[in-house]
């Protein structure tokens, strides 16, 4: 089937484009097609942080969220330089402090006034302190930047307020350190659970960094029990009802602390982890990208880390049953390949299904195969399976339908499967006719011509002769 990516982008052809509103950074928009963010941290100066950023750039990045710790010299014009020197100085460059940048952070000259300064030029307004307390609207992604255990109090309040105020299907939530659990080094208990918890609870992907290294976890529906709600490749974000007794928020966070600074070892490991790249495993600088809007459905983002080096030591995709702005859309649907299978054996049926969380509930899909045309009976081994094998009870064409229902919409795909007989080329079989000592083997129907025109020659032959 190929990469995870390459299947996606056939599956997901078949969404119909959905056209931008605007204006562009009002709440409740969707970003534009393939829409890619460039999430790193802790990235000092020099060669191994400009070798990232040229790595962004020649993904072809159009924003970084970067989760603290700048340059580690308490230099804001150098760090500032650097960014422009590689991105310019109109890049969307978005961040939260780090605990590395709080001597610098504020004042004439600090690392705020140069993002305030940026935010600025690109005419995109903030609310709150930039970098600190503070959230805003960029191409349809809601983003919040706090700080805790670093500037400020009550940041699981605000993350709580900004998030229950919003309606955006995507929502970001980035601070720089960690919980414990929630980093493979050798970081401690310093920001609290509030933080992790509310932002899961209002459905926002969860951005950090403080540790140097890269890791991620599973979906999960507690943060501080690192209770894994689901190990599936494509993560689905829910938020909470709050008018019903359950706590159905759903998220993941991850650590991208690959900058450019230092990389450092593997110290904890957990069943919540789906992804830990260190030094252990042959780390090298990078970041994670999240490319949202992929592939024609707004609520779908692919995202991968790549390393300077090309490695991509993680991938996956998150879909986004959150917020209110696009409706549901149908479910994707590949029944896979057309293919010949030769009797008794079965044909293998690798299909794809892909859906948006929409609606919820049920917040599921249901699948099913199906027979459409052929001459003979079949068996499918698990017909509600995405992936399963058929069995014919006869040869011919045969024509398979995957179908896939979200509980409001309902899409399907077919494929073609030509059952042969054993030993031969199927129902249209080859044949084979003698000559004197030569034989002469291939479409039955040619064999019967040669065998009517032997005759013919025979008497052609005898008059010639005499």
């Amino acid at each position: 089937m190929g990469t995870l990516r390459n299947a996606l982008a056939v599956v997901f052809s078949l969404f119909v484009a959905i056209a931008l509103p605007s204006p562009i950074w009002a709440q409740g928009d969707i970003p534009p097609a393939n829409f890619t963010i460039a999430f790193i941290g802790d990235q000092g100066l020099g060669a191994n942080a400009e070798a990232v950023l040229n790595l962004i750039k020649n993904e072809g990045a159009d924003a970084v969220l970067h989760q603290g710790d700048f340059d580690y010299v308490d230099n804001p014009a150098g760090w500032d330089g650097q960014i422009n020197s590689v991105l310019g100085p109109d890049f969307p460059y978005f961040a939260s402090v780090g605990n590395h940048d709080e001597a610098r952070f504020y004042g004439s000259g600090g690392y705020q006034e140069f993002l305030e300064a940026r935010m600025t030029r690109l005419g995109i307004p903030w609310v709150g302190d930039l970098g600190v307390q503070s959230s805003f609207y960029y191409e349809g992604i809601f983003i919040v930047l706090t700080a805790p255990d670093i500037f400020g109090a009550n940041h699981d309040l605000y993350i709580r307020n900004q998030l229950a105020a919003d309606n955006s299907i995507w929502r970001i939530s980035s601070w720089h350190k960690n919980m414990r659990l929630m980093q493979v080094g050798g970081k401690g208990n310093e920001t609290g659970w509030g933080v992790y918890e509310e932002s899961r609870a209002g459905g926002a992907i969860i951005a950090t960094g403080h540790e140097h290294s890269y890791s991620r976890t599973h979906l999960l529906s507690n943060f501080e029990s690192q209770t894994v709600a689901s190990t599936d490749n494509t993560l689905v974000l829910h938020s909470d009802d709050p008018n019903t007794p359950a706590d159905e928020g759903r998220s993941f966070a991850f650590v991208s602390g690959l900058g450019g600074f230092s990389i450092r070892v593997q110290q904890l490991s957990g069943d919540w982890w789906a992804s830990i790249y260190t030094s252990d495993q042959g780390a090298n600088y990078g970041a994670l990208f999240g490319v949202f809007h992929y592939q024609g459905n707004p609520r779908l983002a692919y995202f991968y880390f790549k390393d300077i080096d090309g490695n991509v030591p993680d991938e996956f995709f998150v879909q986004s049953s959150v917020g209110e702005g696009v409706a549901n859309q149908p479910p994707g649907v590949d029944a896979g390949p057309d293919q010949s299978v030769t009797l008794p054996a079965a044909a293998s049926l690798d299909g794809t299904v892909t859906d948006d969380g929409m609606p919820n509930p049920p917040g599921a899909v249901t699948t099913t195969w199906s027979p459409v045309s052929g001459p003979g009976t079949v068996t499918f081994a698990d017909p509600g399976g995405v992936d399963t094998t058929a069995s014919f009870s006869g040869t011919g064409t045969y024509i398979l339908r995957l179908t896939a229902d979200d509980g409001d919409l309902v899409a399907s795909d077919e494929v073609t499967v030509t059952v042969n007989a054993a030993g031969g080329s199927g129902s249209g079989g080859g044949g084979t006719c003698s000559l004197g000592s030569t034989n002469y083997s291939g479409d039955s129907s040619l064999g019967t011509l040669i065998l009517l025109l032997i005759p013919f020659i025979a008497l052609g032959l005898r008059r010639k002769l005499r």
